[in-house]
C-alpha cells in the first residue's frame, strides 16, 4: 500500500510538471515518476535481500527476495487481542492449535526460527516432504507444516487399574521415558544438541491422526495407553503375593514385568520412530478391605512366629534345668561313693561319712551360681534346712556315745 501511494502521489506531481517551454508532461510525466519510484523500490528490495537471511550465496539472496516480496504482498495484520482459536472474519488469523509454539512468521511468511529441541514434519500435498530444523527454516512452494516434534526426552505417567490372577483389583502408577529416534553419533562443538533421525520424524508424523479441524492428536500421547494395556495383561498373569515378592537386591516379578512391557513397546509397529528408553512402575495400591485382610494375615504370621520362638525358649530352659539337676545328683553320688571307699579303708563309721558328704554336696550345690539360677528358691531353702538337721543328728549321736 505504501508503494502504490508513493507512485500515485509522484505520478500526480509528474502530471502537473512542465518543461522549459511551459509544455505540460501530463501522462508521460506521471508514468516517468511512477516508474522511477517503482525502480527505486526494486533496487532497494534487491539490496536488502542480501541481509535478510543468514545464508550466504545466491540461495540466501533469492530466498530473501521471496520473503520480502511475501511481506509486501501480504503483510502481517496488526496485533490485536482475540481469543485463541477464533478466526477473524474473512481470513484465518491464527496458527493451528498444534503449531502454536512456532513463531507467527511461519503463518504469514512461511519461514522462521525453530528452537534447538524442535523439528518440523513438512508435507507437500498429502505426502511427507522432509524433516526441517532446528534453526532457520523456509517452506518451499506448496509445503506446509504437519507437526511440530519435540526431539527431547519425554516422560509420561499413567495410573493402571488391573486385576491379579487371583481376582484382586489393584492400582499402580507406571512411568515411560521415550524420545524420537536419534542419530548414533557424537555431537561436535557448535552442532545442535539433538541429532534426530529424519526417518523418526517421518514415522511420528503419521503416528498422530487429525481429530477435528485444527486439533490433532500428539504422537507422544500414544505411548502410555499402549503401555497401560500391556501392564494389564502382564499383571493378570501373577498373584498378588507374587507381585510383592522380591529378593535381597530388590528384583522380583515387578521388575520382570517392566522389562517385558519395554520389549513389547520397542517391537510395536504403532510406535515406529520412537525409542523406548525406560519403563518403571510405582507402589501397588490396594482396596481398603484387601489391605486390612493382608495386615491381619501378616499379624497372624508374626504371632505364630513369636509363639514358636517362645516355645523353643521354654523347652531350652527346661532341658537345662534337668541337666543341672542330673549333674548335681551325679556329683552327690560320686562323692558318697568316694567317702564309702575311704571309710572302709580307715575303719570310720560309714553313716557319718555319708551324712557329712551329703551335707558338703548340698552346700556346694547351694553356693553354685548356675544351680541358683536354675533351681527354684524353695528347693534351695529345703536343702539348707536338711543339712542343718543332719548335722544336729550327728552331734547327738556323738554325745550319746
Amino acid at each position: 500500500m505504501g508503494l502504490l501511494l508513493a507512485m500515485l502521489i509522484l505520478g500526480v506531481v509528474g502530471w502537473f510538471l512542465r518543461d522549459d517551454t511551459g509544455y505540460p508532461y501530463h501522462f508521460f510525466g506521471a508514468l516517468w515518476w511512477a516508474t522511477a519510484v517503482f525502480g527505486a523500490f526494486l533496487v532497494g528490495l534487491l539490496y536488502y535481500a542480501l541481509f535478510v537471511l543468514p545464508i550466504a550465496g545466491n540461495e540466501g539472496w533469492t530466498e530473501g527476495i521471496r520473503l520480502l516480496t511475501r511481506n509486501f504482498m501480504s503483510p502481517p495484520p496488526k496485533a490485536e487481542k482475540r481469543e485463541k482459536g477464533k478466526r477473524k472474519k474473512g481470513k484465518t488469523a491464527v496458527m493451528p492449535e498444534h503449531l502454536t509454539d512456532l513463531p507467527a512468521s511461519f503463518y504469514y511468511l512461511e519461514s522462521g526460527m525453530v528452537a534447538s529441541h524442535q523439528a518440523l514434519a513438512v508435507v507437500k500435498g498429502s505426502g511427507f516432504s522432509r524433516a526441517a530444523g532446528p534453526g532457520f527454516v523456509i517452506l518451499f512452494k506448496k509445503e506446509r507444516i504437519s507437526q511440530l516434534v519435540d526431539v527431547r526426552r519425554h516422560s509420561r505417567m499413567v495410573i493402571v487399574k488391573a486385576n491379579t490372577r487371583d481376582g484382586i483389583p489393584i492400582e499402580m502408577p507406571i512411568f515411560v521415558t521415550f524420545q524420537v529416534w536419534q542419530q548414533q553419533e557424537e555431537i561436535a562443538p557448535g552442532e545442535p544438541a539433538y541429532h534426530y533421525n529424519p526417518d523418526g520424524i517421518f514415522h511420528v508424523n503419521y503416528a498422530g491422526s487429525v481429530i477435528d479441524g485444527d486439533s490433532a492428536s500428539h504422537w507422544a500421547d500414544l505411548v502410555t495407553p499402549l503401555a497401560a494395556n500391556l501392564f494389564v495383561t502382564e499383571i493378570a498373569r501373577h498373584n498378588l503375593d507374587q507381585l510383592y515378592d522380591a529378593d535381597s537386591d530388590g528384583n522380583g516379578p515387578k521388575g520382570e514385568i517392566n522389562r517385558q512391557v519395554q520389549r513389547a513397546l520397542e517391537r510395536s509397529d504403532r510406535l515406529e520412530g520412537i525409542d523406548i528408553i525406560n519403563v518403571a512402575s510405582g507402589a501397588i495400591q490396594l482396596p481398603e478391605v484387601v489391605r486390612e485382610q493382608r495386615i491381619k494375615k501378616w499379624q497372624a504370621q508374626w504371632q505364630r512366629e513369636i509363639m514358636m520362638k517362645k516355645a523353643l525358649g521354654d523347652a531350652e530352659v527346661e532341658l537345662r534345668l534337668k541337666h543341672a539337676r542330673a549333674r548335681a545328683q551325679i556329683e552327690i553320688i560320686q562323692k558318697i561313693t568316694q567317702s564309702i571307699v575311704a571309710s572302709s579303708r580307715s575303719g570310720i563309721s560309714v553313716t557319718e561319712i555319708v551324712a557329712l558328704r551329703m551335707i558338703e554336696a548340698m552346700e556346694e550345690a547351694v553356693s553354685d551360681g548356675s544351680v541358683q539360677a536354675l533351681v527354684p528358691r524353695p528347693i534351695l531353702t529345703t536343702m539348707v534346712e536338711s543339712s542343718r538337721q543332719m548335722l544336729n543328728w550327728i552331734d547327738e549321736e556323738d554325745a550319746g556315745e
